[in-house]
């Protein structure tokens, strides 16, 4: 019997989907920074209890998956790829925003836009390319009330790639929120996001950790 007919008949792979390797991703984080705090301040570690428990409950969910009845068959690589999101047309689910350029996404609206909703049509501010500390190139907030904050371009890359800032030349080059990067926070405002870690979920049910 060759290998290919020795598979159990029920079993099939995965699609690949963006919004599990981001809660993969998430649940990582969380494990390596609870194992940094823990260590900081003298209390005890199992982080390798914690990573245990974090692959049992994949593989629990993986299981329970398996059984249920296949929805599609033909895998999309690039689903996850900023390209492919923003191509989209709507909102980007915060999870989906990796974590530190999220981080900066998330002050960016909330000085910019503030958190009421409908929120403005235009924002009260916009990013002007400046140079780091370090020397690096990176990009600066600008804002009326002269509050100005600085952000590295590896952070800012992906937001564009997103679709979630849009550069404009005139009358000077700049970043500002596009349209998508507004809808986005409108979103996350209505489903009651407060910091950068509220990864709101799809159906609008609280957190998706």
């Amino acid at each position: 019997m060759s290998r290919l007919e020795s598979k159990h008949p029920g079993a099939r792979k995965p699609a690949k989907d963006p919004h599990r390797t981001a809660a993969f991703r998430e649940a990582a984080r969380d494990i390596v920074h609870k194992d940094r705090y823990d260590r900081r301040a003298s209390m005890s570690v199992d982080t390798a209890g914690a990573i245990a428990r974090a692959l049992e409950r994949a593989y629990v969910q993986g299981f329970v998956d398996a059984q249920a009845p296949a929805t599609a068959t033909v895998e999309n690589p690039s689903v996850a790829d900023g390209d492919s999101i923003a191509g989209s047309g709507k909102p980007v689910e915060w999870i989906l925003i990796p974590p530190r350029p999220r981080d900066a996404f998330w002050t960016i609206c909330l000085f910019a836009l503030g958190r009421e909703t409908p929120i403005p049509e235009k924002a009260s501010g916009h990013l002007v390319a400046a140079q780091m500390p370090s020397g690096r190139p990176g990009w600066q907030l600008v804002l009326r009330d002269g509050l100005e904050k600085p952000f590295g371009h590896a952070t800012i890359l992906p937001l564009l790639r997103l679709g979630l800032l849009d550069p404009q030349y005139e009358p000077d080059r700049r970043l500002v929120i596009s349209e998508l990067g507004r809808a986005t926070w409108q979103r996350f405002v209505e489903r009651g996001g407060q910091y950068p870690e509220d990864l709101t979920s799809p159906s609008g049910d609280g957190n998706a950790r």
